[in-house]
């Protein structure tokens, strides 16, 4: 969730229940590619419970918006801040309506709602009876089961936790308000080791070779932002890329399918091969006028998605280009779009 709070006139449709996409006779959906069904999350305007949730189609091009909504005949609630897919469900973590609703990847229907969290941002999934939850208030990992939805247990992390990978029995965190990598033992749910990074750790992926890098905001003009590369096997920092200004802020750290190439924002959207001795003065992707509020690279073919929140008010923009930069497509989106999901099948 973004702290932007922007008093606009808004309202609810009153939909039916529909089915989205393409259907079988028993009701659930098909997509002829792999990876052609895309969740887009939109976050609404925080206290104005509009988050949202748009399907593209990437094979035909069309787009299904309030999906949630349509299909449950309720909204969703106020600030959808991420969506993972894990074990043939959508997880969708609604931020300020402290819950995680659990949903069929075919057709969106609610199988469930995980409650009991404080201020949720991102979930994990790590095995059919575990995942962690990341929190921004609780000062904890909310620890859950992803097939019956309970809440079962917690790991005190004394500050604002974002995003997870998973590595062989550890679990990486990044600890945003502090300069940390959290490392934590998941057969033990205990923290084992902590990593010094840049400011302000804000997204983490794993490279061809199991390293894993973070991508560092800065802060607020208070320090360089940093990339950081870290060997996974010592769990120590090999090389940190700085960025030239404190007033840059880059965000939403992704890797392809190769794993070789790393994406961000940073005003457009700029790479950095994981070989790479310095960072790339030139966008990869200029924004332009727009507003890039967030990014992500189809696993399965590489596609780039860009979210344009344009002015934070009226239904936001996605830009869709191939790998090589060339546009392919704009979707129209809900309001604040700014998160990516894949489905495989």
């Amino acid at each position: 969730m973004r702290y932007i709070i922007i008093t606009t006139f808004f309202f609810l449709l009153a939909c039916k229940k529909k089915e989205v996409g393409p259907q079988r006779v028993d009701g659930t959906s098909y997509y002829k590619e792999i990876g052609q069904k895309i969740v887009i999350g939109c976050e609404g305007n925080f206290g104005w419970g509009n988050a949202s949730m748009t399907i593209y189609n990437s094979l035909t091009k069309t787009t299904s918006n309030n999906v949630y909504q349509n299909q449950n005949n309720v909204a969703l609630g106020d600030v959808l801040q991420s969506t993972t897919v894990f074990n043939g469900n959508l997880y969708v973590v609604v931020n300020n309506s402290n819950k995680i609703e659990v949903l069929d990847t075919a057709n969106f229907i609610s199988k469930g709602v995980i409650t009991g969290l404080t201020s949720p941002r991102y979930f994990l999934g790590i095995s059919p009876s575990k995942a962690y939850v990341s929190d921004l208030y609780s000062n904890k990992i909310t620890i859950v089961n992803p097939s019956t939805f309970q809440t079962i247990g917690s790991i005190t992390t004394g500050g604002w936790t974002e995003q997870m990978v998973l590595y062989g029995n550890k679990v990486y965190v990044t600890k945003k308000a502090t300069n940390q990598i959290l490392i934590v033992d998941y057969t033990s749910d205990l923290i084992v080791d902590s990593i010094t990074v840049g400011r302000e750790p804000n997204s983490l992926v794993l490279d061809n070779q199991n390293n894993l890098w973070v991508l560092c905001s800065g802060g607020i003009n208070e320090s360089l932002p940093q990339l950081v590369k870290i060997n996974t096997l010592s769990n120590s920092v090999v090389n940190s890329f700085v960025f030239s200004s404190v007033a840059q802020s880059p965000t939403s750290l992704c890797v392809d399918s190769s794993k070789t190439t790393l994406f961000y924002l940073n005003n457009g959207v700029y790479k950095h091969t994981v070989n790479a001795t310095t960072l790339s003065n030139s966008p990869f992707i200029s924004s332009g006028n727009a507003i890039y509020y967030g990014l992500g690279i189809n696993p399965y073919n590489n596609d780039i998605y860009v979210a344009d929140a344009i002015d934070y008010v009226q239904a936001g923009k996605v830009y869709r280009f191939l790998f090589d930069a060339s546009p392919i497509d704009t979707i129209t989106t809900g309001i604040i779009p700014q998160d990516f999901s894949f489905i495989g099948g």
